[in-house]
Parts: C-alpha cells; structure tokens; sequence
C-alpha cells in the first residue's frame, strides 16, 4: 500500500473542499501526473454518455505511469475489463472455482498503445472495473498481482495464478525470479520465442510481478511487460493478456468497484443487459451499458458509446 498513500492523503484532502463497480470460469449465483487528476467523477454522478467518454479518455492516456516508480500505469489509466457469460446459475462478478483455489481473478488490460482484438474466450460482454486511484468509497481496492503480456494459462498456476505452470516448474516462475532475472522488454521477448521455438510459449511464460509489494519496480514491471508486448506483435493483439486479481469474496455485488458493464459485438448485448438487471435486482444500483467494437486490426481504435435503447428498465 506505500505507493497509495499519497494519493490517499490527496484524496481526503480533495474530498473535504468538494463538500463544504457447469461454467468453470464463474462462482454461483446466491440462492442456487499530480494525485487530483487521478480522481475521476463518480458513476453514480455521471451520464452514461460521460462513462463512455471516461472510459474513452482513459483508453487513450499512455503515461508510463500514474506519477511515481511505485504507480503503475495501470492505477489510472487503461481499462480493467473481464469477458464473461450470462448464466441464471451463476452471479458474472462472483470469483469462480478456480479463481477461488488459486487466489487470482483474470482480466485484460486494454489500452491505445496496447490493443487486443478479442476478449478471453472469445466472450462478447463483460464488465470493468474502476482503476484503484479512481474506485469510489465503500467500493474494494483490489489489488493486481502479476501481467502476462499475453495469455499464460494462468488457471494452472498457484499464487493468485502468477506462480510456476506446474508443466514447467523452473522455466514458468515470475519473471523476477528467472535466473538470469527477466527484467526488460527485450530478455521477456528472447524468452518468449525461445520457448515459442518449442511449443510451450503459454505455459512457461513469466509474468511481472506488479503487487503492490513490489513497491518501486511496479511500475517499470509493468511498462516493461507491455513493451514485451508490442515486440512480439502481432501475437499480443490476437492472444488477449492476462491481468491477475486478487480473488475477493463471493456475493458482494455492491462493494465490487464496477464502473460499466460492456458489450464488443451486437451478439453481446442480452448478456450486458443480464448483468445490468441482475446487479440492479441485488443492489438497487443502475451501472450503463456501454458499447466498445474493439479494433480488428492494429491500425484500428476502440469507440465508446452509450446507447440510450441498450438500457434496461
């Protein structure tokens, strides 16, 4: 938690003035640059149209990182986002079985200069989370432990799905535990095709290690996994990353720092509109819908857009 407390402090401080978000991914269902511009509007004050346009705003900021060596610029840029599917016999937000062994939660970070085509799975709908400099009060701050610039068969590994692919015990450990240590874009990329040379590319990846424990060298782990990334493109942009969560507790729809929920292709909007009634059924709270085509080629952007006929009543 060291590299949050000054913003923490900021926080209060802005705070005070202002006032003189059988499936073996899913759990079951129950029942069956300075600190003030970290601090985004609420969802619970703002349009859909201004989520969308946040959202858009912070796809496109590429800052290395949130303003320190120990603020990953994941803290507060980028979109934290999870593929999922509709199920009435699971809640899309609960950790799932495995996340629930293993301690880890997958997500995908989505961004600009660090673009993918699909999501896990090839799901079309999903939801996002607020980044940790922006989650509201009462909501959880869930911390990220480790990346995989693309996807590592994390589901496999022990220790928030970060650790050892048991196939491949030496070769899979985190990237700072490689010997010799794996700290630059460059030795992450010569690995990779080294073992992509022997077909176990996923399975005995390293990923960065970006919990907060990690303290000043978060932030440049974390550039320096996407910078491994983009050199081995375009496998990054057609093989979705995979950012590790650590699992939280099931049945807490209102304490999760949901921002949105998200649909990619038109086939993905009855599931949006699932998760929309189901958390509003469970929380009395309305999080939008919003659309978000991700880009099919490299040349290609996202669009955000909210779609007044997408909401549910």
């Amino acid at each position: 938690m060291k590299r949050l407390l000054p913003f923490l402090i900021v926080f209060l401080l802005v705070g005070c003035s202002a006032n003189k978000p059988t499936n073996t991914q899913e759990g079951a269902m129950p029942g069956s640059s300075s600190a003030t511009e970290f601090v985004a509007p609420f969802s619970a004050t703002m349009t859909g149209t201004q989520v969308a346009a946040e959202l858009e705003r912070r796809y496109r900021d590429t800052r290395d990182n949130c303003g320190s060596a120990s603020m990953p610029a994941f803290l507060c840029t980028g979109l934290i986002l999870r593929g999922t599917e509709p199920s009435t016999q699971f809640d899309a937000w609960n950790p799932s079985p495995i996340s629930v062994k293993n301690g880890g939660v997958s997500f995908t970070f989505f961004r600009s200069d660090y673009k993918v085509k699909r999501l896990a799975y090839t799901y079309d709908s999903g939801f996002i989370f607020y980044p940790i400099l922006s989650t509201p009060p009462g909501k959880l701050n869930i911390e990220i432990l480790c990346f995989f610039p693309v996807d590592g068969s994390s589901n496999a590994r022990p220790n928030g799905g970060c650790g050892a692919h048991p196939n491949y015990p030496i070769a899979s450990k985190s990237c700072e535990e490689q010997s010799p240590i794996i700290d630059t874009a460059a030795k992450w990329e010569a690995k990779y095709r080294k073992d992509a040379s022997t077909g176990s590319k996923y399975e005995s990846m390293c990923s960065f290690n970006v919990r907060d424990a990690a303290n000043n060298a978060a932030a440049s782990r974390f550039l320096e996994g996407m910078r491994g990334g983009r050199l081995i493109s375009p496998d990054a942009f057609n093989t979705p990353n995979d950012m590790k969560l650590k699992t939280w507790a099931q049945n807490i729809p209102g304490q999760i720092p949901m921002e949105a929920f998200f649909y990619t292709k038109l086939t993905g909007l009855a599931g949006a509109q699932f998760y929309q009634r189901r958390f509003r059924a469970l929380t009395g709270v309305t999080i939008p819908i919003i659309f978000i085509p991700f880009p099919q080629t490299l040349d290609q952007s996202a669009t955000f857009t909210f779609r007044t006929a997408d909401q549910t009543q």
